[in-house]
């Protein structure tokens, strides 16, 4: 790279950077890494009251901590929200009155059982619910499937919740959750004001060199 590209480069890594950085993960342990088990098994049933997974609550129900029973999305473990019943797990998060945020995680099924069809709700200031059809999907294909929603935050702490609606033992799949504040529109103007000012170099660039 030459020395003007270095130049631009870094230019545009200015005008960048702020974005690059600026919408952290809120959720703490999306992908169930950090458990208390430290288990080599297939999974584990955690019940309500256990505070085995860091940063989150079981708040009803049960769920299964998965380990080598099926594929994770991320990482090493993932959840059946379907326990030896229908869990709902929560964590609350600081968020800033009026700003807006992006809901993200992964979604997939239990393989085992009769009900193809898995369901899922998830909680914050809408109640939408999710479904998954797992036919044509096994251990190791479970297919994961990535969903998001935003939501306005209306206090300063919003809590999020996943619930299954199985009815059965095997319920939905879920792992790589995550939390972000969506940039405002400002912040978007900013970030074209940056772009403009790299084109702006570029182009006196190109002028200084033609005489």
């Amino acid at each position: 790279m030459n020395s003007t590209k270095k130049w631009l480069a870094g230019v545009a890594f200015v005008a960048l950077a702020p974005f690059a950085s600026a919408a952290p993960n809120l959720i703490v342990n999306g992908s169930f890494e950090s458990n208390s088990l430290n288990f080599t098994g297939s999974f584990s049933t955690l019940s309500a009251g256990s505070n085995a997974l860091t940063g989150w609550t079981i708040a009803a129900g049960s769920v299964d901590l998965i380990n080598k029973y099926w594929t994770a999305s991320q990482g090493h473990y993932s959840l059946d929200l379907s326990g030896a019943d229908d869990g709902t797990i929560s964590q609350s998060f600081a968020t800033v009155v009026g700003q807006t945020y992006k809901v993200s995680f992964d979604m997939a099924g239990n393989p085992d059982g009769p009900d193809t069809t898995k369901y899922l709700q998830v909680g914050m200031s809408q109640q939408p619910i999710y479904e998954f059809d797992t036919t044509g999907k096994n251990h190791a294909n479970m297919g994961w499937t990535t969903k998001s929603f935003v939501f306005q935050a209306v206090s300063g702490q919003s809590t999020l919740h996943f619930t299954g609606l199985q009815e059965s033992p095997y319920g939905m799949a879920l792992d790589n959750i995550s939390v972000s504040a969506v940039p405002e529109p400002e912040s978007f103007a900013m970030l074209l004001a940056g772009l403009g000012l790299v084109g702006a170099a570029v182009r006196r660039k190109r002028n200084a060199a033609s005489f």
